[in-house]
């Protein structure tokens, strides 16, 4: 069967639901689905419906409107806990702004607990793959952190950590290690057996561990994560408007049986206390620790929910299993979409045989749901093999109604892994002015410093992907092949190598003019921008950073 012809997996009932339940994507093409997915027009129609004929009210009161609130809230936290495959026996549910939110409280936590430490400290380790959010954590370690760089490097840690550096000074003391579920750069999914490995080691018994799972649980089925609560991760932190599209609000699930560590830390928020005195002796009563009369949550939630978002939450729920019927339905779908995504990118090829795009993956199976989720990230090439800045490639798509995001998408490490750069060449990065966001310098020494990404959801469909391929394949193949050839001695990154796609064979990284002098490209079906925008200057990594070699730019989820 001809490869943009199969449809194993493909579910077509979506193209019919794309008229009735998302006319509000009728203007375009959506391939953003990582930052938020989009909601279903039953959710809102059903949500406002709730609104305007009952009264809610604030669920710290004990009027009639405050419990109806108070009911919907507990309805609610089960229906997503079921909705994940979470046991509610085993694990409980912390509504949260975000997962940003979730992972601070965790963060937070473990901070104030290490104060009680003969150290005063705790071990924080998490991977090269994480998102900015994750990485914030160091900064409360004071020092006593490491980043591994590969999932190799994980995996020999947990078979030896009694013979592994990872900058861990107080062996068998209070840790933490973290990681994503998959990607939000690339879209790899990492092993979820790590949790389970963790926990029976002896060696790291007082280690936690803590799952990204914001980019994963968008096209992934969760219950294979929480079925087994023994090699379930004890924190899981998510953003469900990734999932659903709305409401906007972020969840942490974590194991009864860890959870009470998060009781002990400092801070407490309105109806997180049964008591508080204020004169004389300070101190407090958290309802975290007064298990049965309390349950956990109800010590760690701050202040009023936003009842008014969690009631919308559980229209989304039902909403999304009656379109979709599951998450390995949706898991099937978009594996076949990313699929034929990808394998329409690496045939596109200029008239002199060189590719138009790099696609940065550690892995190449796109076919397997296991090992790649819905996004993909790369860049453009011309024909010279040089990079068409991703700024170019946003503002282009933009143009023709192709919404996608470029940058460094708040993956770090990801970021100059995948793009070869060593400590020295962020320092530099940086000293040219360069920062995250889409008024940073596309490309330094004819290095970029960042990348295009495409991600698809539960409603995209075939012709979303044809039609982005369509858009590279008219706007950026070239059929002139009078482009000169780069003369320069090739120098290629092993990053690079190792990571990309197609890598051309000039490609270098190394004796470039500086990035201010690099000369502006013939005229090509569309005219991109060379010059850098001034930008102010931010402030210069830590050093830990540049020790650890994957200094990135600071965002939040």
């Amino acid at each position: 069967m001809p490869l943009l012809t199969m449809t194993k997996g493909y579910n077509s009932d979506v193209e019919a639901l794309r008229q009735k339940e998302y006319p509000h994507m009728n203007d375009g093409v959506y391939l953003d689905h990582s930052g938020a997915t989009i909601y279903a027009k039953s959710t809102v129609d059903s949500f406002c419906a709730k609104m305007v004929t009952n009264l809610y009210g604030n669920p710290h009161s004990e009027n009639f409107p405050a419990k109806l609130s108070g009911d919907v809230v507990d309805q609610v936290r089960e229906k997503t806990l079921n909705f994940f495959g979470a046991d509610p026996e085993h694990f409980d549910l912390i509504f949260v702004a975000n997962a940003t939110a979730a992972i601070k409280l965790v963060a937070d936590s473990f901070r104030d607990l290490s104060e009680k430490t003969s150290d005063r400290r705790f071990w924080y380790g998490y991977h090269k793959d994480a998102h900015t959010s994750i990485v914030g954590v160091r900064e409360l370690t004071y020092g006593q952190s490491y980043c591994f760089r590969g999932d190799q490097e994980v995996e020999r840690w947990l078979r030896s950590p009694e013979s592994s550096f990872v900058n861990c000074y107080h062996p068998g003391g209070l840790g933490l290690f973290a990681y994503p579920g998959q990607s939000n750069m690339s879209g790899r999914r990492l092993p979820l057996s790590w949790p389970g490995i963790l926990r029976q080691s002896e060696y790291l018994q007082n280690t936690y561990t803590l799952l990204d799972a914001a980019a994963l649980a968008m096209t992934y089925p969760m219950e294979t994560i929480f079925r087994d609560v023994d090699r379930a991760p004890d924190f899981t932190c998510l953003s469900l408007y990734k999932i659903f599209g709305f409401p906007d609000i972020g969840a942490l699930i974590v194991r009864k049986e860890s959870g009470h560590i998060l009781t002990l830390r400092k801070y407490f928020g309105g109806g997180t206390v049964s008591m508080v005195a204020t004169f004389g002796e300070n101190w407090h009563r958290s309802k975290g620790l007064q298990a049965p009369t309390y349950k956990l949550h109800e010590g760690l939630e701050d202040g009023t929910l936003p009842f008014h978002n969690i009631l919308a939450l559980g229209e989304a729920i039902d909403v999304h299993k009656k379109l979709y019927g599951s998450m390995s339905r949706i898991s099937d779908h978009t594996s076949y979409l990313i699929s034929r995504l990808c394998r329409g990118m690496a045939t596109m090829r200029h008239s002199n045989g060189r590719p138009l795009c790099r696609i940065y993956n550690e892995n190449n199976n796109f076919d397997d749901p296991t090992k790649q989720g819905s996004a993909i990230a790369f860049n453009i090439l011309r024909a010279n093999g040089q990079h068409v800045p991703y700024s170019d490639v946003e503002r282009s798509a933009n143009s023709a109604g192709i919404y996608i995001r470029s940058g460094g998408v708040c993956n770090p490490g990801g970021i100059f892994t995948a793009l070869g750069y060593e400590p020295w060449m962020t320092e530099r990065a940086l000293s040219a002015g360069h920062h995250c966001g889409s008024h940073g310098i596309s490309i330094i020494h004819r290095l970029p410093t960042g990348i295009v990404r495409a991600s698809l959801g539960a409603m995209s469909t075939k012709q979303d992907v044809d039609t982005f391929l369509d858009f590279l394949r008219t706007t950026f193949l070239e059929d002139d092949e009078e482009w000169p050839t780069p003369t320069r001695a090739a120098v290629l990154s092993p990053r690079s190598e190792a990571l990309a796609f197609d890598l051309p064979v000039d490609y270098t990284t190394s004796n470039f003019p500086d990035v201010r002098e690099v000369p502006r490209p013939r005229p090509m079906p569309h005219h991109f921008s060379s010059a850098p925008e001034a930008t102010p200057r931010v402030t210069p990594f830590a050093m830990n950073d540049l020790i650890n070699g994957i200094s990135g730019l600071a965002a939040v989820k």
